[in-house]
């Protein structure tokens, strides 16, 4: 039989233990260094080797310094490596891809046929650009966004189907409210994270497949500053500089003159960036994104929390940089600027685009986006605040009073309206009577917000004082006969908006501006006025007009 000689036996055992003794001693380089194996180990090697042994022993220490110097060089590389296709958005969605097939995930990630589109039809100026994209009749945009949608893993629909192309040297300015997907999109161009599907070309490279050809031609301003806390001003700087490929015997100058730019004195460079205020970190932000002269500019609300003279100083910034007198047309700098300043916006950017639930509203320049959806004049009109010697006033404060205290009151007497104190049915029966309708009660209610404070103290033990209903009932009454002179003289007209004695109407341009000045003026002391204005719709008002739409068809889709 194989293997009955002693002889062989034994020789079968050392090479049994030699076995065991090279598993034995790949196991620590495995376990990365731990304790426990590595005692179990070297007691297992001295009763294979039949005497005691250190960690010195060439049995232990070979093979772990040998692993020690291949990990050396591998983790650090595999690092790297780890980091690089972190960033790369290709390299995240295959690598998505990868996890679902071997999680067996059973729902897949929502695509962008899952895309919830709330009941807001597409502007006509947005289908016309979307379809100049997808033609490619922009292809010779500096900045080119070709149905870019994101979806985050939650289903949060981020960015819809966004088409836009912007030439070289235009400030294109990007509105809509928080969460409306401004800083998403922003973090897509920059290559942060992968869109869910679409891409972007930028100076003709894409951001999908190449993001670091991307990244070399950008300079951004994030929302929220990103700074390191033990560096100075101007070492950030410098250190931009270098990285965006300024030559080093330049970066000190370069670094010197973007400072003076963007308004950080000599004083404040050589602070630390942590103890540096809130504008100031935003001037850094800037200062940082647009050194070395990058051919696209990505300017996140970069004028937040600035002071009025830095803000323009950043606006004349922007406007040079834009405008490159010193460089060729097609070499010009693009930027995109979020901001919430509307006068920012108007200064800065020729052509505006609107977002609402990551959806592009609107688009075209500030005065096409007022004329389309202005409609017409705005029309503000602001009463007077009642006064004691007013004399509506004082005829509602006696009417008031005969139908509290009875028609037999004497006119001569003297009158204490602070003194008379009336309940809620009291209230209710005397403004009944004043008006003959519903008017003024049906205002006096908890859920009216000019006639609420009238209600809470009538329902109170103490009562409401005739002084202050009448008050209130004067103010409302001017405000009423306001409505009905604006509703008769202008039958089309919209009521924008009310705050307390001051109220806002839409009227059709059909009317002449000079009319509708020659009217108000002709009546403006019988409407008791304290003061009026025409203006055109302004950029404001539109981007309100389309954030509201958008967030109340959103609620109604999620009832």
């Amino acid at each position: 039989m194989i293997g009955s000689d002693p002889t062989d036996r034994k020789q079968n055992l050392v090479d049994g233990a030699n076995i065991i003794e090279w598993i034995l001693r790949f196991i620590p380089s495995f376990c990365l260094g731990n304790g426990i194996f590595n005692a179990i180990n070297i007691e297992t090697f001295e009763w294979l080797k039949g005497h005691p042994i250190t960690v010195w022993d060439n049995s232990v220490l070979s093979v772990e310094v040998g692993y020690l110097a291949w990990q050396s060089v591998v983790y650090p590389c595999l690092a790297v490596l780890l980091d690089v296709l972190s960033s790369n958005p290709r390299a995240v969605s295959l690598w998505r891809k990868f996890t679902d097939i071997i999680t067996c995930r059973c729902s897949p990630r929502s695509g962008p046929e899952e895309v919830v589109d709330y009941a807001i039809p597409d502007d006509d100026d947005v289908v016309q650009e979307q379809e100049r994209v997808l033609s490619g009749g922009a292809n010779e945009d500096l900045i080119v966004i070709s149905q870019l949608t994101k979806i985050y893993d939650t289903g949060k629909v981020a960015v819809n189907n966004l088409s836009l192309a912007i030439p070289p040297g235009q400030c294109f300015g990007l509105l809509g409210i928080n969460g409306a997907g401004k800083t998403t999109v922003m973090s897509m161009l920059t290559a942060e994270f992968p869109p869910s599907s679409g891409d972007a070309t930028l100076a003709g490279y894409s951001v999908r497949n190449e993001p670091g050809k991307t990244r070399r031609r950008i300079g951004y301003c994030p929302q929220f500053d990103a700074h390191f806390q033990n560096l100075t001003g101007r070492e950030h700087v410098e250190l931009y500089a270098s990285v965006k490929g300024v030559p080093s015997k330049f970066v000190r100058e370069a670094a010197a003159a973007k400072l003076d730019e963007v308004g950080i004195n000599e004083a404040d460079r050589d602070r630390l960036s942590a103890g540096y205020s809130g504008g100031m970190k935003r001037r850094l932000s800037l200062a940082c994104a647009t050194i070395g002269q990058p051919q696209i500019v990505f300017l996140d609300e970069c004028s937040t929390g600035v002071d009025p003279v830095a803000r323009r100083e950043i606006w004349q910034m922007i406007s040079d940089m834009v405008a490159g007198s010193k460089v060729e047309e097609h070499e010009r700098t693009s930027v995109i600027l979020t901001t919430h300043s509307m006068e920012e916006c108007e200064a800065l950017c020729p052509r505006i685009g609107i977002m609402a639930n990551g959806k592009l509203r609107c688009l075209g320049s500030a005065q096409h986006l007022k004329s389309k959806f202005g409609q017409g004049y705005q029309v503000e009109l602001k009463v007077r605040t009642v006064d004691r010697d007013d004399e509506d006033y004082q005829t509602i404060l006696a009417q008031l009073h005969r139908v509290v205290r009875g028609s037999d009151v004497e006119a001569s007497a003297p009158l204490n309206a602070e003194d008379i104190l009336l309940h809620l049915s009291e209230v209710q029966t005397a403004l009944q009577s004043l008006t003959g309708d519903d008017y003024l009660t049906n205002m006096v209610t908890a859920n009216d917000t000019h006639g609420y404070i009238i209600f809470k103290n009538a329902s109170s033990a103490v009562g409401v004082a005739l002084d202050e209903l009448a008050s209130f009932a004067t103010s409302e009454l001017r405000v009423r006969n306001l409505n009905m002179y604006v509703s008769e003289t202008y039958p089309n007209s919209i009521l924008r908006e009310r705050q307390d004695n001051k109220v806002r109407y839409e009227v059709g341009s059909i009317y002449r501006i000079s009319n509708i000045f020659a009217s108000i003026e002709e009546n403006k002391e019988r409407l008791v006025l304290a003061d009026y204005g025409v203006s055109q719709t302004s950029l404001e008002q539109v981007f309100n007009m389309h954030a509201a739409e958008a967030e109340k068809l959103k609620q109604n889709e999620l009832q």
